[in-house]
């Protein structure tokens, strides 16, 4: 069933101008009616003026910017730990950031599961079989939660020799927020689901808001990067306490209720794109702290955090292009005017700090992070280029997945082991091969996402369903 959350029941195209309206040919303008002329130019005004004011183009400010503000002062954070630790331990907290970035890409799928079928239970109204269904994932995300982070608990020793790390203790105040981005997504995928846009764009930036404080306290206690890390579960669980309140209508007792059943193949094919995405996105850090120096791993943190920078706006605008390219097509139009629109809207600023971060690499280090941290020289410029083009792929994965095309999924699959090997056999010794790697990934990601979707053409059913507004 597809869902249509900015439905509309009418909708002016040029196929509802009067007959006596309609132009007929000429080759002599000065014959045409005025008021012929001005029809088309009215109806595109009216389009303007219903797109800028929809409820669409509303709710997508309100998660924007949410969604912006709440990146912004995790990217703060960020930098205040760069400048309060040492190199060595910010990058231990650097690397253990990447393993937390790529649960939470796992976590995504989850939270967009739940939120087509909660989307799906309040189109039909249907509030008894929305809370059971609401219910069982609850039940669902502890069960797991508490089995997987029992899991990561145990391997936090065997991990922390791999990384090379001292001690085990980041790893240990990592473990809580394994079991928050399994609660989390729960929350967040119904407020999403049933449109509390503003509630869940205020449930991130609180989140946000709590871990500068949480992180400057742990951090000024003396708990070095592993209070910086610890910070980040207990501001998650405070977001989520905030979620539960609203959501208390939800979790009341529902007798004779059947929750709805989950598409697994569906769930499935989301999952593993955003695994491979999210271990795309953070497979540098990882590996520069496997196979270089802790010296180095340090100076490269930096680096990390810089070229993050091009990914705080994909996030805001894949959560809004998945239901939009899919309500399209859903219609028989064509969706790809607005994967052009998000692909210029995330590669085009991506460019722009580029061309920055290769023309002061040093002077960005020092300004922002300090003068404790090496100069990173072109590495900087090449991070932030493969960054912006992962920004790229985020954009492709999400079109793909609202038209549920997995031909995308799986050609990413292969550039992440093309990237992984390439980044193994020649960037072991040099962070400027390791980068330019990384750049031929997000070149030959983008271009797969072009081959395996750009062709998919929407079958029209104009005239058979109910018209939507984008």
């Amino acid at each position: 069933m597809a869902i249509n959350p900015f439905r509309s029941s009418t909708r002016e195209t040029l196929l509802d101008v009067p007959p006596d309206q309609v132009l007929e040919p000429t080759t002599n303008p000065a014959t045409v009616p005025t008021s012929a002329v001005d029809v088309p130019g009215r109806l595109l005004n009216s389009q303007w003026r219903k797109i800028i004011t929809s409820i669409g183009m509303r709710h997508g400010l309100i998660l924007s910017a949410a969604m912006i503000l709440a990146g912004g002062l995790d990217y703060i954070v960020n930098v205040l730990v760069g400048r309060w630790l040492t190199p060595v331990e910010y990058g231990v907290f650097v690397a253990i950031a990447a393993i937390l970035q790529v649960f939470l890409y796992l976590s995504i799928a989850i939270r967009n599961v739940v939120a087509f079928y909660a989307a799906e239970l309040t189109a039909e109204a249907d509030q008894s079989s929305l809370r059971a269904f609401v219910q069982r994932a609850w039940r669902w995300a502890w069960q797991w939660g508490l089995a997987t982070t029992a899991v990561v608990m145990l391997l936090s020793v065997p991990s922390a020799r791999l990384l090379r790390l001292s001690n085990s203790w980041p790893l240990w105040a990592a473990a809580p927020m394994v079991l928050a981005l399994f609660l989390r997504p729960v929350t967040d995928g119904v407020l999403q689901g049933v449109q509390a846009f503003g509630r869940l764009g205020l449930v991130h930036v609180s989140q946000a808001f709590v871990r500068v404080f949480f992180t400057a306290g742990l951090v000024a206690l003396g708990c070095q990067a592993a209070g910086a890390i610890f910070a980040l579960p207990l501001a998650c669980f405070t977001a989520l306490v905030l979620a539960c309140l609203w959501l208390r209508p939800q979790f009341r007792v529902v007798e004779d209720a059947v929750a709805r059943r989950v598409s697994w193949h569906y769930s499935a094919c989301t999952l593993l794109g955003l695994a491979v995405f999210g271990l795309m996105v953070n497979l540098d850090a990882l590996f520069v702290k496997r196979f270089f120096s802790p010296a180095v791993a340090g100076d490269y943190g930096p680096v990390v955090t810089v070229a993050k920078v091009c990914l705080f706006f994909p996030m805001a605008m894949g959560m809004i292009l998945l239901p939009k390219a899919k309500q399209r097509h859903a219609t028989g139009r064509d969706a790809r005017p607005i994967l052009l629109v998000a692909l210029a809207g995330v590669l085009v600023p991506g460019l722009l700090l580029t061309t920055v971060c290769f023309t002061f690499p040093g002077f960005l280090v020092n300004i922002v992070f300090g003068a404790a941290y090496s100069n990173p020289g072109i590495v900087l410029g090449l991070a932030c280029l493969a960054a912006g083009l992962y920004a790229g792929l985020n954009i492709w994965l999400n079109y793909a997945l609202s038209l549920e095309r997995p031909a995308f999924v799986y050609a990413l699959l292969a550039v992440l082991c093309f990237q992984g090997l390439g980044m193994y056999l020649f960037g072991r010794g040099s962070l400027i091969h390791m980068t330019t790697v990384m750049v031929s990934g997000g070149l030959l990601g983008n271009l797969a996402g072009l081959i395996t979707t750009w062709w998919i053409y929407p079958t029209s059913k104009l005239g058979h369903v109910k018209t939507i507004e984008s």
